[in-house]
């Protein structure tokens, strides 16, 4: 799982988590749509409602697993190059920084976020 958000900076008050969560391919690839729309939507987001804050979540496939000599893009399946794009893609995002400067051009500055593995 990843959280970002300002809930992982040095804000007060902050006001969202940004909540990835990261499925394995085997138990991501057994689930069907309902469910995996289900999984998507694992926030407290009523309660975080109540408090004046916000949750985003986000579920994404991992790639499956596979030794580097075998990570070549033309030996992917669809799945797992659609799970490396993705994971890229959330990643970049998720260091992003959301205020531009006082003229309006974005600033260089990145963030982080934090990953929970268990």
């Amino acid at each position: 799982m990843w959280v970002g958000g300002s809930f992982v900076s040095d804000k007060t008050d902050p006001g969202d988590v940004d909540v990835t969560y990261l499925l394995r391919a085997r138990a991501y690839d057994r689930l069907d749509r309902e469910t995996l729309a289900d999984l998507s939507d694992l926030t407290l987001r009523g309660w975080c409602v109540e408090q004046g804050m916000r949750v985003d979540a986000h579920l994404l496939r991992l790639p499956e697993e596979m030794p580097v000599s075998e990570m070549m893009p033309s030996l992917f399946t669809q799945g797992t190059s659609e799970s490396f794009r993705d994971i890229g893609l959330y990643d970049e995002l998720w260091q992003r920084t959301r205020i531009p400067s006082t003229d309006g051009t974005p600033t260089g500055l990145r963030r982080g976020y934090v990953e929970v593995l268990s």
